[in-house]
């Protein structure tokens, strides 16, 4: 390291191991997620058949997937991190739902339904919630609560659907390629931030 240098992990010539050092940068968080929710899109486009057995299996998987990736993250921000408890709150309910369906995925489109509104409810609602509750200028403000106002409607929407697996599949797949992709910009914005000059 060159004289008059500077580096954050160091402070005085000595590594810094401090948690905050050791955080895990925000940006990766909604990579990850885009990654889960667009792969499953794609999976669900992709698979001819759209029957509520098949809509349970997948949400199945989604929400245990989510709810590791959801527990990954949180275990490794700040303990502060407006994130955290978030994220702890998304994976509990992911899975919970995520578990119940799989071990239902025979009980047909009544469980279908109300398991991907009450899914999408808790988990949209929670995000919307905390998203509002931080300060105008804050870099996750806006993304939290337009994440989270997407999969909100994705329940409305659900919930005033007649008792059509092709339909309500075919949506759970639209809103997961679609998130996906707004939370991929949204990794790259939190990763290349661009400067605002006076």
């Amino acid at each position: 390291m060159a004289l008059g240098s500077t580096n954050s992990h160091y402070a005085g010539g000595v590594a810094d191991n401090s948690p905050a050092a050791r955080a895990l940068p925000y940006s990766v968080v909604p990579a990850l997620r885009a990654a889960i929710v667009v792969i499953t899109g794609l999976v669900i486009t992709f698979t001819p058949g759209h029957t509520a057995q098949f809509g349970l299996v997948a949400l199945g998987i989604l929400g245990i997937v989510s709810a590791v990736g959801f527990a990954l993250v949180a275990l490794g921000l700040p303990a502060t991190h407006p994130g955290r408890g978030l994220h702890i709150w998304q994976a509990l309910v992911s899975l919970v739902v995520g578990a119940l369906v799989l071990a239902l995925q025979d009980a047909g489109m009544i469980l279908l339904l109300w398991a991907l509104v009450f899914w999408a409810l808790l988990v949209g609602v929670a995000e919307v919630f905390v998203g509002g509750r931080l300060s105008r200028g804050h870099a996750l403000r806006r993304d939290w609560m337009t994440q989270g106002g997407m999969t909100i409607v994705l329940a409305v929407v659900v919930l005033f659907q007649p008792a059509d697996s092709v339909a309500v599949v075919g949506l759970l797949g639209a809103w997961a390629i679609v998130q996906g992709v707004y939370m991929a910009i949204a990794s790259i914005a939190l990763r290349f931030p661009t400067s605002v000059k006076d």
